[in-house]
């Protein structure tokens, strides 16, 4: 290879000053404009059916002005409930939110018995997942025509799948998967986002790996950082989701578990914290889990259980 010396003019480093800066500038403008689309999710429940369309709109305001851009409803059907379906209260609810001019990702339908169901060998998975994905298109064809009519503010769809390294450990069960997702993808003009949370079954480079497989099959994905459910150590979480490409979403848990309860029981984090949530600077698309335990005064969302 050829080498070769150069004097540099006072007005060429003057150039490369400028355009240092001027990259600089640029990197970061996007990583603030990545910032400031923030989403959270929604998972909705029958007892908010009681939460007025004005206590709703005041809400909206509320979480506008944290900056979240995008409300990610969790499902739209959960097993044998479908909320009124695209004609209920949780339709009129969404339509509330986007009046306020966020956007919506829409879930889809999710199974109550996905965990139980899940946790199988590859034979098993592979019919589960496909009797899943059909009742998940039924409940997609009940509200294709409200997609249509609210589609300038509709990110995109989102499949109720918490994928885990627990469920799928095998290079075999992940490529089974990988192919029942790319058909999947075919069926729907919408983006697709989906979810991952992590317990530890496999090293950092094939979580890393997976995440690279699940978006190159074209779809929107998110890892969920664990701080909530505690079920891996900081250092561990950390470890994991440094190795994660910018593209990768990060799910932030804002609740703290209560692991002394024998169902899942949650409590909201501090003000505080979440205040020191909302000023990290990342890379990654910023989401976090869940309006429901989001600290602030008005929201009218109660935790399960709570009276």
């Amino acid at each position: 290879m050829a080498t070769y010396s150069r004097k540099f003019t006072t007005q060429q480093i003057r150039r490369c000053c400028i355009s240092t800066v001027f990259l600089f500038l640029l990197i970061g403008c996007q990583n603030t404009a990545q910032k400031n689309d923030l989403s959270i999710f929604y998972q909705p429940l029958n007892q908010d059916y009681d939460i007025s369309i004005k206590q709703w709109q005041h809400f909206g305001t509320e979480i506008k002005k944290l900056g979240v851009q995008n409300v990610v409803i969790q499902w739209t059907q959960y097993g044998n409930e479908t909320f009124g379906e695209s004609h209920g209260w949780l339709a009129k609810r969404m339509e509330v939110l986007q009046d306020n001019n966020i956007k919506l990702w829409v879930g889809l339908y999710s199974d109550p018995n996905y965990f139980r169901q899940i946790h199988t060998d590859q034979t098993a998975q592979k019919v589960y997942l496909k009797q899943y994905f059909d009742k998940l298109h039924e409940s997609y064809l009940q509200w294709r025509v409200w997609l249509k009519v609210y589609a300038n503010k509709v990110q995109g769809l989102y499949l109720p799948l918490e994928l885990s390294d627990y469920d799928f450990k095998t290079p075999a069960q992940r490529e089974q998967l990988a192919e029942i997702l790319a058909q999947q993808v075919k069926l729907y003009d919408q983006p697709l986002m989906i979810s991952l949370y992590l317990s530890g079954e496999l090293p950092q480079k094939q979580i890393k790996l997976w995440t690279e497989q699940l978006t190159n099959l074209g779809l929107i994905v998110y890892v969920q950082n664990g701080a909530g459910t505690q079920a891996l150590s900081a250092d561990e979480r950390h470890a994991y989701l440094n190795d994660l490409d910018c593209n990768v979403g990060i799910i932030r848990e804002i609740f703290v578990q209560d692991k002394a309860s024998k169902s899942f029981k949650a409590d909201r984090i501090s003000k505080g914290k979440l205040d020191g949530i909302l000023n990290e600077k990342t890379c990654h698309p910023d989401a976090m889990f869940s309006l429901r335990y989001l600290p602030i005064n008005s929201n009218p969302l109660k935790l399960v259980g709570e009276k």
